[in-house]
């Protein structure tokens, strides 16, 4: 389904339960008898999903494929066949989860150790699933009510744009309030999270290196591709001019209903050309900044910790006037790719509107700080 189709509704759904239930009456009887097993029937009903042309059939062959997967414990072979994984918070308001297999990738771009874009090898051991967009109002509007919208925001998709302004405590209440209320259908171990840094990265360059695929060509330094994967200043201008609205110089605090650009390989939205998006990491607040919140200064000497190869990294640091990280959202600035818009934050402020999140479902970290819980 794409980024903006829209959902199959609930009768839409129970139909085709009924229907996905008679088509794999013969597998199921197969499996009883101890004729096939059950990641073979997981494989069957993932292999179907992808053919279905109804959105509600391949919904539910879908939802069958991932539970059956967990079920047999193949959960790397349900992200090697990238079968999604979807959360329904209500009338549509649903979650879809692209899959990440676990592996291995060069992230960062140069060779100085005490850079943030130091280049180095990230093996990521296990699977994880990425938000194919950016949490919206509408969405975490089911957790706790969202703000009065403006003219601006009703303008760019109302209560479908990325949900900002929100503190990180209230981000991981909300991820919290999820995992909370999907304990039965998530895997043994797996909660809802802020991505890592690294995790970001991998999931953004989705193991993809054809030379073809906009993505990798931004990365290699062509602007040219921005557009096609980006909603680019010049577009946030020429949507405000055509509705009245003075231009913006930077395009903060323009944020627009995603979806509406390419996706990358792994089918991800808007990584780079949306609201900037908040990262699990955590650093002490004596990290080089080139003033208060902003870019990384080039050359700092704050020392990141990086090895010549890594796995599963993740910084946490228990100070608390301790900073965070965003990534993306490189069309607030010259276009840099290089470093994917890496910002620091202070993670003690209500941001404004251009700073967003996407979650991931992926293996527990302890946090530095206890949970808040997920109490509305």
């Amino acid at each position: 389904m794409s980024a903006t189709a829209k959902a199959p509704d609930a009768s839409a759904l129970d139909a085709a339960r009924e229907e996905v239930r008679a088509i794999l009456a013969g597998d199921f009887i197969a499996l009883n008898a101890g004729r096939m097993a059950l990641v073979d029937l997981a494989d069957r009903a993932g292999a179907l999903a992808a053919k279905e042309t109804s959105p509600a059939r391949s919904r539910v062959l879908q939802e069958g494929a991932f539970n059956l997967y967990c079920a047999a414990g193949a959960l790397d072979r349900a992200a090697e066949r990238h079968v999604p994984f979807w959360i329904n918070l209500g009338s549509d308001a649903e979650f879809e989860f692209a899959a990440c297999p676990a592996g291995s990738f060069m992230m960062g771009c140069d060779g100085d150790p005490k850079s943030e874009n130091f280049r180095h090898k990230v093996n990521i051991s296990r699977p994880f699933w990425i938000a194919r967009l950016q949490t919206t109002k509408r969405l975490y509007g089911t957790f706790r009510r969202v703000g009065k919208l403006s003219a601006e925001e009703r303008l760019y998709g109302g209560v479908d744009i990325p949900a900002g302004g929100l503190s990180r405590k209230d981000i991981d209440a909300f991820c919290d309030f999820l995992t909370d209320s999907n304990k039965s259908r998530i895997p043994e171990g797996y909660v809802f999270r802020l991505p890592t840094d690294a995790e970001w990265e991998y999931a953004l360059n989705a193991g993809c290196d054809d030379s073809s695929d906009p993505y990798v060509q931004f990365r290699n330094g062509g602007d040219a591709a921005a557009g096609e994967i980006a909603v680019t200043i010049g577009a946030v201008n020429a949507h405000r001019k055509a509705n009245g609205l003075a231009p913006v110089r930077d395009g903060q605090g323009t944020v627009f209903k995603g979806g509406t650009r390419r996706p990358n390989a792994w089918g991800i939205y808007d990584m780079l050309g949306n609201g900037g998006e908040i990262l699990f990491d955590t650093f002490t607040a004596d990290v080089k900044r080139r003033y208060g919140e902003g870019v990384f200064t080039p050359g700092a000497s704050f020392d990141f910790g990086y090895a010549a190869e890594m796995t599963d990294p993740v910084r946490q640091s228990a100070d608390p006037k301790r900073l965070g990280m965003m990534r993306g959202a490189v069309r607030y600035r010259r276009f840099a790719p290089r470093w994917y818009g890496r910002t620091v934050i202070d993670l003690s402020r209500h941001w404004g509107g251009h700073y967003t999140f996407r979650i991931v479902l992926a293996p527990e970290i302890q946090r530095e700080r206890p949970r808040e819980g997920a109490e509305k």
